[in-house]
């Protein structure tokens, strides 16, 4: 990776195959596309988004079609953007393709040198919005604290932690490597929560620090069978799991249990 946090600079041959006009690539993946020897005026531009966005529309008053890129893409390889203009082109126009058409672009995707551009590109353009890690009910760092202490010999390095802002969110929990922020569902807020789903779930997110994701050929693979083991040596595993099933609603959002009377119990 150079210096710029972009991808390395491709081979002689994909450095001459970049060379050929975006413009162009768009068009002629149009035409193998469309089976036509006509294809409109194209526009095609890089943004500095956040993330590997793209985005394609057309305007019907002048005809033309303008394609919104990551400017992380400037200086791929040809093959790469013809096949991103193919699924592009392709969804616009309702015409199905062959998962094999993606694998130019996928294989580029997923490279090490791209995740670690997007990665940057994350930390230094998007923003993490969170609540205060102390809650109405929980201290995320507390818990943090004792977690690591009691699961992981203190090795774990604290990152940023708060709650979601969003309450209707399904997600339990999620760890944010670009902002090094561990985010958790507020809805474990609550002293109606017994303390066990929301250490089970801030463990889960903390294994991720312990077992990055790893970067496979077709993919990027979250969960590892090594992270899978280390979730199961919780303590008490199957009960946590069967605590927060039971705290989902029909939707899959998490419902946290009516407010008793009395003192609440806590596990």
């Amino acid at each position: 990776m150079s210096r710029s946090g972009q991808p390395p600079p491709p081979s002689e041959k994909s450095r001459l195959a970049a060379a050929e006009p975006p413009e162009r690539v768009f068009a002629r993946a149009f035409r193998e596309l469309k089976r036509s020897s006509d294809a409109p005026e194209f526009a095609v531009r890089f943004r500095p988004f956040a993330n590997l966005r793209s985005r394609i529309r057309y305007d019907r008053e002048t005809g033309r079609l303008t394609a919104d890129l990551s400017d992380l893409l400037e200086g791929a390889p040809a093959e790469v953007i013809r096949s991103l203009a193919a699924a592009l082109i392709g969804k616009l126009y309702g015409v199905p393709l062959p998962a094999s058409s993606r694998e130019p672009f996928l294989r580029w995707v997923y490279s090490p040198a791209t995740q670690r551009a997007m990665l940057r590109a994350r930390r230094e353009r998007g923003r993490k919005r969170l609540l205060p890690a102390r809650g109405s009910a929980r201290d995320l760092r507390a818990a943090f604290r004792k977690i690591n202490r009691l699961h992981f010999d203190g090795a774990l390095a604290e990152p940023r932690l708060g709650w979601n802002p969003d309450p209707q969110g399904r997600q339990l929990g999620h760890w944010d490597p670009a902002h090094e922020t561990i985010v958790i569902n507020p809805a474990l807020d609550s002293p109606d929560v017994p303390e066990l789903a929301l250490e089970f779930v801030l463990f889960h997110e903390m294994l991720h620090l312990k077992h990055p994701v790893e970067l496979r050929s077709r993919g990027r693979c979250v969960h590892t069978a090594e992270f899978r083991k280390a979730e199961r040596a919780f303590p008490r595993y199957r009960e946590a799991r069967r605590l927060l099933r039971s705290l989902q609603g029909p939707d899959g959002k998490l419902a946290p249990p009516r407010k008793r009377r009395g003192r609440s119990r806590s596990s």
